[in-house]
């Protein structure tokens, strides 16, 4: 049977994780998940599970800062639904929305849908266009990584056992020419077929295009970025953007069974994404 620690500070998570192998618990929506299926395969339970959920240091929200901050313990369901947070970081809100059911974005957070690296993961897509460097703690001291050096492999990370996740740094981007777009087998309550993070600036100076639930990780299409610096906002552009997408991924997936769903449906998300993040620019000014 597991020891149950409830961390009393950051400070005391760190301490315990220094001290031996311990499972982190903070909503618990993907560990429960993972330790039934260890049970019924006769594996063997982690000697400790360490609860974060009620560490006020990894629950600071601080969207409007120079550098906005998201700690790695706040739920989906308060990305989703402050208003405050939506106004400055309205990627992430929107993503935050389509994760699971309202009973999971409850519990879920973000912190945890980064470490358990889906390569469907709606927060870690989002947050990849959004430039995050997770702030990673250890007792030694803390360090900033990019996510694309966070997560190695599809549900694999470089932390080590002793670290944990404090929260996000992201830049300061327009929040009007932000969007995102998710393609699942319902409109609800489902795991992202392909998801899609946008951002976008009037002068199309630095575009953000990120596609997630295709690869082993959301990865930026800097070669769609390129197409669409190059161009002059229109229909026709953001369409050829789409087309170079989905050249993208048979390039690097090649021509597998999914392949005949997905490649028309990546040129129409990515085109039909850009066009409504650039709406949202021309609209505000």
């Amino acid at each position: 049977m597991s020891r149950f620690i409830m961390a009393r500070s950051l400070e005391h998570a760190l301490e315990v994780l220094a001290t031996g192998s311990a499972k982190i618990i903070a909503g618990g929506t993907d560990l429960m998940i993972h330790l039934r299926k260890t049970r019924l395969s006769g594996g063997e339970a982690p000697e400790t599970i360490l609860d974060l959920s009620r560490l006020a240091e990894l629950k600071r929200l601080e969207p409007d800062a120079v550098e906005p901050y998201v700690g790695a313990g706040v739920t989906f369901r308060a990305l989703a639904s402050d208003h405050q947070f939506a106004r400055y970081l309205p990627l992430l809100a929107q993503a935050a929305a389509t994760v699971g059911s309202v009973q999971v974005r409850q519990t879920a957070t973000i912190g945890g849908n980064v470490a358990n690296a889906s390569p469907a993961a709606d927060g870690m897509t989002a947050l990849t266009a959004l430039g995050a460097r997770a702030e990673i703690a250890s007792i030694e001291g803390t360090r900033l990584c990019s996510l694309e050096e966070l997560v190695s492999a599809p549900n694999k990370t470089t932390l080590a056992p002793q670290e944990l996740i404090v929260g996000f740094v992201l830049d300061t981007l327009p929040p009007l020419g932000q969007a995102f777009a998710k393609v699942g087998r319902r409109q609800a309550v489902s795991v992202a077929r392909l998801n899609l993070a946008v951002c976008l600036d009037p002068a199309l100076d630095d575009p953000r295009v990120v596609l997630g639930a295709c690869f082993p990780s959301p990865r930026r299409l800097m070669d769609v970025e390129k197409v669409i610096k190059q161009g002059d906002p229109s229909e026709d552009l953001w369409w050829a953007a789409g087309h170079q997408a989905a050249q993208h991924f048979t390039d690097v997936c090649g021509w597998r069974s999914s392949a005949a769903y997905k490649v028309p449906a990546v040129t129409r998300v990515v085109a039909h994404t850009l066009a409504q993040a650039w709406a949202g620019l021309v609209g505000a000014a």
